[in-house]
């Protein structure tokens, strides 16, 4: 019987490239329209004080009162920066004492206040108070190289999108799993993907176990999978109930139409035969571009979906219910290869995972007439 070991590298597609403000508050886009996004901060130096200095950035979300938290994903540290991008305090590092990481690569900030990062090393989650606090951590069970996203959702929850490997029936699975947690409890409150093989199943289709997911204080849960003629997004409560869907205009665009960078949870997982005989197995190429890249949910409750088939940086919003309210627009990175964008109920974020130059971590807010 062979053993699976599964090493994960998350991958992006590359096609053709040719001070901290508040949120938005919902009554700014209640009216169907368009807007644009304008960069107001930015935090990171090329050279200087190492509190500015970062590595890379792992996930950066916003706080209350303007500030942010910022998760290194080579110095391993989290740092907290005020509303005029000032350094205030950090937290963790790389060894192995408690409150220490291996390898960090996902964080996020519960509605209650605490933070959490995910070790995929460790394949655990570390719980920390809102000034830095060592809390704990529990294992996150059958995740394999790291975890591919993670969002707060409601006032305790979060939600863990992984590539795992597990042991089941005798036999290795691998694939994807999405996961509600509660707090610090050590089985999931309910489990919203499962998309498992047993190797060598030369039919397992890799591409139905990539979404994008993303949460809010509502206590729900948006869910889109990225290979999908259709634009919807599944709507969830904390117990993994399908509640509503959310519907929207279609766009069937291949990579090769694309003059901007497309992402995709792309994995690859090692198999062993335990006598150092080894295989790698590769994440399918999709062949049409995701409706939804990523979401994430504003102030007023407002869902941000980022469209995968346009070659602008643009957002479809959404009411709580379900209507199209808004279009933002952002153009003021024109030369970068890839922007992730981090939308909560406390403002919007930026950063290029790949800079040319150093990293920095940018704050954007609607662009007033």
């Amino acid at each position: 019987m062979k053993i699976a070991v599964c090493l994960v590298v998350t991958l992006i597609l590359f096609l053709a490239c040719g001070g901290e403000e508040p949120a938005v508050p919902q009554e700014d886009i209640i009216e169907t329209g368009i807007d644009t996004l304008i960069v107001t901060d930015s935090i990171g130096v090329l050279m200087g004080d190492s509190c500015y200095m970062i590595g890379s950035i792992a996930k950066a979300e916003a706080l209350p009162d303007g500030r942010v938290v910022l998760l290194d994903g080579i110095r391993g540290t989290v740092s907290i920066f005020d509303s005029n991008g000032d350094f205030v305090f950090s937290f963790g590092g790389l060894g192995e004492a408690p409150g220490k990481f291996n390898r960090p690569n996902q964080m996020t900030v519960l509605g209650d206040g605490r933070i959490i990062v995910f070790d995929a090393i460790d394949r655990e989650v570390c719980f920390f108070s809102s000034e830095g606090e060592y809390l704990g951590s529990r294992p996150n069970s059958g995740t394999g190289g790291g975890a591919l996203a993670m969002t707060a959702a409601g006032d305790s929850c979060f939600v863990v999108y992984s590539s795992i490997y597990t042991y089941l029936e005798d036999s290795f699975k691998m694939g994807f799993e999405m996961d509600i947690w509660e707090g610090m409890r050590e089985e999931p409150a309910a489990i919203l993907l499962s998309h498992l093989f047993t190797y060598p199943d030369e039919s397992y289709d890799f591409k139905q176990g990539y979404v994008t997911v993303t949460g809010g204080e509502k206590d729900l849960v948006y869910l889109s999978r990225m290979c999908n003629d259709d634009y919807e997004i599944e709507v969830y409560n904390l117990e993994g109930q399908l509640i509503d869907s959310i519907l929207s205009e279609a766009a069937r665009v291949s990579l090769e139409e694309m003059v901007r960078t497309a992402q995709f949870p792309i994995v690859s997982f090692m198999i062993g035969d335990g006598e150092g005989n080894n295989q790698v197995i590769y994440g399918d190429r999709p062949e049409y571009l995701p409706q939804v890249e990523r979401m994430g949910v504003d102030s007023g409750g407002n869902l941000w979906a980022q469209r995968g088939t346009s070659n602008e940086l643009m957002w479809d919003v959404f009411s709580p219910e379900g209507e199209k309210i808004r279009e933002v627009y952002c153009n003021v990175f024109p030369d970068s290869v890839l922007m992730y964008f981090e939308v909560n109920r406390y403002g919007i974020l930026a950063w290029d995972p790949w800079p040319e130059d150093y990293p920095r971590l940018y704050r954007l807010e609607l662009k007033q007439d």
